[in-house]
């Protein structure tokens, strides 16, 4: 059985991210900039594979736990320091305590987009529309404007507390899903 095939990729679809990112340094009491991905399933492949659905965002620490584990504290992790908007969905809450995510949250994300073509940049005969929660496994161009139905695209930004720790912070943000 096929499997989804998730790749992550720069705000402008351009870059596929492989390696970790590097959020800065962020003094606390502050805001750290935007980040912005695009989450493909499937992004230009010829093959269909299943549509993932009940898609979530969180934070997870470098082991998966929440980042309170004796030995391995994470605080970004463990207190809840990202906050995530699904702009695929229109949301535009990045700094409400809606969009929190980490060992307490996570945010459902999605996307209002639409497949309307296929791997070889031929027309389906009709757009195909993702559920609400679910991203489009089906064979597609690789094209954002044909695409949409087949990735969501998040804003990340970390709100870091007064009483942070001082110091480097490794830490994954986690998509979970399910697929048959």
């Amino acid at each position: 059985m096929a499997k989804p095939i998730i790749s992550w990729y720069n705000e402008t679809h351009s870059a596929q991210v492989n390696a970790p990112v590097d959020f800065g340094i962020i003094d606390a009491g502050d805001w750290g900039p935007v980040y912005t991905f695009n989450i493909w399933n499937n992004r230009n492949q010829a093959i269909d594979v299943p549509l993932i659905k009940n898609c979530r965002i969180t934070t997870r620490d470098m082991k998966g736990g929440t980042g309170d584990t004796v030995g391995n504290e994470v605080e970004v992790v463990k207190n809840n320091w990202f906050h995530a908007q699904v702009n695929s969905l229109g949301e535009t809450d990045l700094k409400d305590p809606s969009s929190l995510i980490g060992k307490d949250y996570e945010k459902p994300i999605g996307t209002k987009g639409v497949t309307t073509k296929d791997y070889t940049g031929k027309a389906y005969p009709s757009p195909i529309v993702p559920a609400a929660g679910d991203i489009l496994g089906v064979n597609n161009n690789g094209d954002p404007v044909d695409a949409a139905g087949n990735y969501v695209t998040v804003a990340l930004q970390a709100e870091v507390p007064l009483n942070a720790s001082a110091g480097r912070q490794d830490f994954r943000f986690r998509v979970s899903y399910s697929f048959s």
